[in-house]
């Protein structure tokens, strides 16, 4: 990849694990602070009132990836006044949608006492807060908006700046709870202002790089038609992902004759996935804005130099995020939750281990759907789901948890066929066996590595003592020999990232 490339993504990714790891950091922080200061049922009442908005997200029916496409393309191609036309079309759609978000709020305020185990009293603060969401609610829907367009200009950095910052005053807020003895509604109050606030600097930066003319809501519905019948593409394969996911811990609840204890277990080794994912998932957001461009101007060189060149870094990337955790699965599940649970660790590498699958074809996905070709990924999410729920309910009770762990492997591996079969050689072009050969050298090397300090057997009295030096170890070997076989240039990387 070119510098510029490298540039962006690098900063984008290196902005996003800031803000990722600045805001994991702060919620560790503060969630026992406020537990402590609000009391467990207080505190659960914000808990139970974030997670019954946040049911309200498959609203956005899958317009934010169809927007970010569309506003990349047209971007490209200098086609402002469509985009204007249709940026502000899609304020009025998410004003329609935090409408109705509200309007449910409301209802569950006024008549939802029997729908929830709490008190007349707890139920008396419980509704004062949802009456907070549904003002929020309006704001944070049209934030969407902005975000789209500065991601489609490739300002993934500032966002994740503005997060950042967003989860600093958020730290500050808490603070000032404690200090002068705020109630749960000023609190929450508090919290849902400085995520709203967002929208200033965002708004700010989309009206002076003219990515939005006016903010007045438009209606231009015509226009806006494409972008929402993509997302409704979208809607549809998120559905089953969603489901793929979801129904994992349903499904041992239900089937499994170990009881609710192996849905404990399920949580335990889950924790270490979702924050790779959380990761990952930043890759898909980085790459879409390039690749919906490219695609655009059908640039086959820059198609082919994403495709190979950028799965061979995501691939080294993805490598240094899961293999460490394989390695020292066993001393990570013994300092988190002790040694009898130990045992755990085969499960949770094989489950980081298909992380490595999934995520590695990020630059090549990202492309797919740049393509707007979305009827097979509806297909293949969906075989790749139901077969993947078939194998869970077969084998959790020979398996126990491992069988949502081999059933999501399966997942992953269904949904990498139909890109080396079919995705990479039909809609783009692209010969597998390269795409196959930029992820297996990186990854391959960094599976030796890890097997030759297995075979070491590096092992001390502390576990995390043994945990520090095993890491460590494999950073030095990864980065030298990344370096000794000439996959990654560290020297030019370096002084790419020091010309942000």
């Amino acid at each position: 990849m070119g510098r510029e490339q490298i540039k962006y993504f690098a900063s984008s990714f290196i902005w996003g694990i800031i803000a990722k790891f600045l805001d994991a950091g702060i919620r560790f922080a503060t969630i026992p602070l406020l537990l402590s200061y609000f009391g467990k049922e207080n505190y659960g009442l914000i808990t139970l009132a974030v997670a019954v908005n946040a049911y309200m997200g498959l609203l956005n029916m899958g317009v934010n990836t169809g927007a970010v496409k569309f506003f990349s393309q047209w971007l490209a191609s200098g086609k402002y006044d469509l985009l204007h036309r249709v940026a502000r079309t899609n304020v009025s759609f998410y004003l329609g949608i935090s409408l109705i978000n509200s309007l449910v709020l409301v209802v569950l305020a006024v008549w939802g006492e029997n729908l929830f185990q709490v008190t007349t009293e707890e139920f008396i603060t419980f509704r004062h807060l949802l009456y907070v969401l549904a003002i929020f609610s309006i704001i944070n829907w049209v934030t969407f908006v902005f975000n789209q367009l500065l991601v489609a200009d490739e300002k993934i950095g500032f966002t994740q700046q503005v997060l950042s910052a967003r989860s600093i005053f958020e730290l500050c807020a808490v603070g000032l709870t404690v200090w002068l003895n705020w109630s749960v509604g000023q609190y929450f109050f508090i919290h849902l202002l400085i995520n709203a606030s967002v929208i200033i600097p965002y708004w700010y930066v989309c009206h002076k790089r003219k990515l939005i003319d006016s903010i007045v809501p438009g209606f231009y519905w015509k226009d806006f038609g494409e972008v929402f019948k993509y997302g409704l593409a979208i809607l549809a394969m998120g559905v089953f992902q969603y489901t793929a996911a979801q129904s994992r811990p349903l499904i041992l609840g239900i089937f499994s004759n170990e009881g609710v204890g192996i849905l404990s277990e399920y949580r335990i080794i889950e924790v270490f996935p979702l924050f790779i994912i959380s990761l990952g998932g930043m890759l898909i957001s980085i790459f879409l804005p390039k690749s919906a461009k490219i695609i655009q101007n059908n640039d086959r060189v820059k198609i082919e130099k994403l495709a190979y060149e950028g799965t061979k870094y995501t691939s080294v990337l993805v490598a240094m995020l899961c293999f460490p955790i394989m390695l020292v699965s066993k001393d990570l599940l013994t300092l988190y939750v002790g040694e009898e649970y130990s045992h755990l660790s085969v499960w949770l590498s094989l489950w980081v281990f298909s992380l490595t699958l999934f995520l590695h074809n990020s630059p090549v996905a990202s492309l797919v759907l740049g393509t707007g070709k979305t009827k097979m990924l509806v297909y293949s999410s969906a075989i790749a789901c139901i077969v993947s729920i078939i194998i869970n309910v077969l084998f959790c009770n020979v398996w126990g948890v491992g069988s949502a762990v081999v059933g999501y492997l399966v997942y992953v591996i269904i949904q990498m066929l139909f890109y080396y079969l079919y995705f990479n050689n039909k809609i783009l072009g692209l010969k597998s066996m390269k795409v196959f050969k930029s992820f297996i050298i990186p990854t391959g090397l960094c599976m030796l590595i890890t097997l030759g300090i297995m075979f070491l057997n590096i092992e001390f009295e502390s576990a995390l003592t043994t945990l520090i030096i095993k890491l460590m170890v494999w950073g030095i070997c990864y980065c030298i020999l990344l370096q000794l076989v000439r996959i990654v240039d560290i020297k030019q990387l370096l002084l790419n990232k020091y010309k942000f």
